[in-house]
């Protein structure tokens, strides 16, 4: 299975995204290539899953070495934060 998604980092850019299946170890997903450091960038990898709910969040790191953290914040003052992640169901 191909999961894909999209990272931003507003003039710093994204060097690294890193995916997590049902808890296990964080992998490091392909990027796609950068045009600028104010762009979104596409990321992808391929996992293996078998049938059943699955939960599998993301987190990026931009040029400066900032991990994104999993503590979830408002976008407003200084900007969102927190682990995209999703519920699904494969078969």
């Amino acid at each position: 299975m191909v999961i894909a998604g999209l990272a931003w980092a507003q003039t710093r850019g994204i060097t690294k995204v890193e995916v997590q299946v049902d808890g296990s170890d964080w992998r490091v997903a392909e990027l796609a290539g950068s045009y600028s450091n104010d762009t979104w960038r596409q990321w992808r990898i391929t996992w293996d899953l078998g049938p059943g709910n699955h939960t599998i969040p993301a987190r990026a790191t931009d040029s400066t070495g900032a991990t994104q953290t999993e503590q979830r914040a408002e976008p407003m003052p200084d900007g969102a934060t927190g682990w995209p992640s999703r519920v699904f169901t494969a078969r």
